[in-house]
């Protein structure tokens, strides 16, 4: 610690200025952590601290500690912190990048499970039973004998749905509907595309897709809603899987056919499952005939038929591989296809002007069962309105109940 000592306009000594020499390698792993919340200004200071050429002072270093969303304490340490994120062991693939995961990433999970952790406590309080859903394959007597149809149908009856459940229902509702069906069998499912509602932190969704947290009383699913609505239909699916087998996971594939799994029989095994529910297998095949045309246009096919069952191209295109329908090539010229669409959707939306309301986009994005939750607990005392306002991410009593009213007019739409 440096203490430095001015003279004042008058010619007195002025109040002293104390600076911190923080270890070089903690601001470069500051700086890698921050990604884009830093001001080209801030960025100049770090690299004159790493460099050491200045040192920062304390009210730097809160403020830094503030806009970076770093804990103060971590610019004291001697070497990098390394956080404990339990979740990253329950991740799909073993990459890299994932071993060393986004400040955005770390922070979404801490919400997600801050909540957790407060509808876990109040649903006990509340004397609510275990979850029926959450763990439901444990109590299947030799499950291992069941096949991956019939582990699907199970599923499907556990959520009240029936084989089909997402035929021809165009684009965005079957993934409405089975967060629906999830919520009425006691699953949160919370979606955002950012951490919280910083829209300077968008959630990237080549490092994660989705996550699920297991519990007994609160099994809890987190969307990234960066993907397209099919897409996040593959998402969820896998992640309600992953609940009725009771485990954790951070859903971090890319759909590719071939993946260094953590897990690869488990995964694999999930991963049919999903498809079974998305694409049972003679519905799926009874389309395809149908859709035959005389040129076969696989291609065409598999976008065609991905929209009859509201999910993406890809996931549509893998089944299709799956069962002998396609070859190996077709997926990528699907994957080639797939990506000027992006290119071209990702121009097409800098270029549109407008967007949805406010609290439009914020109920959309939160569970409302755990709305209500929040707001019955706070109107009866058991969680103060401080407390309420941080769970349901809202600064005062107005956003609060703006937020509330705009929850139960989507639940009465």
């Amino acid at each position: 610690m440096s203490v430095y000592f001015h003279r004042n306009k008058k010619g007195g000594i002025a109040m002293a200025t104390v600076r911190i020499p923080v270890k070089p390698d903690i601001l470069k792993w500051v700086s890698n952590q921050s990604g884009n919340l830093l001001t080209d200004d801030w960025k100049s200071k770090l690299e004159q601290w790493t460099k050491q050429e200045k040192q920062p002072t304390v009210n730097q270093l809160k403020q830094l500690s503030q806009k970076t969303k770093i804990p103060f304490g971590y610019f004291f340490l001697q070497n990098i912190p390394k956080e404990e994120i339990p979740l990253l062991k329950f991740r799909t693939i073993n990459n890299y990048e994932i071993e060393h995961p986004s400040r955005d990433l770390i922070d979404t999970i801490v919400d997600m499970e801050t909540k957790q952790d407060w509808l876990s406590n109040y649903r006990q309080k509340q004397g609510f039973p275990k979850n029926n859903f959450y763990a439901f394959s444990r109590h299947i007597n030799n499950i291992s004998q069941l096949s991956d149809p019939q582990k699907a149908q199970n599923i499907l009856e556990c959520l009240d749905l029936s084989i089909g459940w997402n035929f021809k229902k165009g684009v965005t509702k079957p993934f409405k509907k089975l967060r629906q069906h999830l919520n009425n069998a006691g699953i949160t499912v919370m979606t955002n595309g950012q951490v919280g509602n910083n829209t300077r932190r968008p959630l990237d969704q080549n490092e994660f897709r989705a996550f699920a947290l297991a519990d007994d009383y609160a099994p809890l699913i987190f969307i990234n809603s960066n993907d397209s609505y099919r897409a996040m239909l593959f998402s969820l699916v896998h992640e309600l899987v992953h609940l009725w087998f009771g485990t954790s996971e951070l859903f971090n594939a890319d759909l590719k056919l071939e993946n260094n799994y953590i897990n690869s029989l488990t995964e694999q095994d999930i991963n049919q499952i999903s498809e079974e529910i998305i694409f049972p297998k003679e519905l799926f095949l009874q389309l395809w005939r149908q859709e035959l045309t005389d040129d076969d246009d696989q291609l065409q096919q598999v976008l065609d038929i991905s929209k009859k069952f509201g999910a993406s191209p890809l996931s549509t295109g893998i089944r299709s591989l799956h069962l002998n329908l396609i070859p190996q090539k077709v997926i990528g010229q699907l994957q080639d296809y797939l990506q000027n669409e992006y290119d071209h959707k990702k121009l097409a939306n800098k270029e549109s002007s407008g967007a949805p309301k406010y609290y439009v986009v914020r109920a959309s994005r939160i569970d409302h069962n755990f709305v209500e939750d929040v707001n019955r607990s706070a109107k009866s005392g058991q969680t103060t309105y401080t407390e309420a306002f941080e769970l349901l991410n809202v600064k005062n009593n107005n956003s609060f109940n703006k937020l509330v009213n705009e929850v139960r007019g989507e639940k009465n739409d």
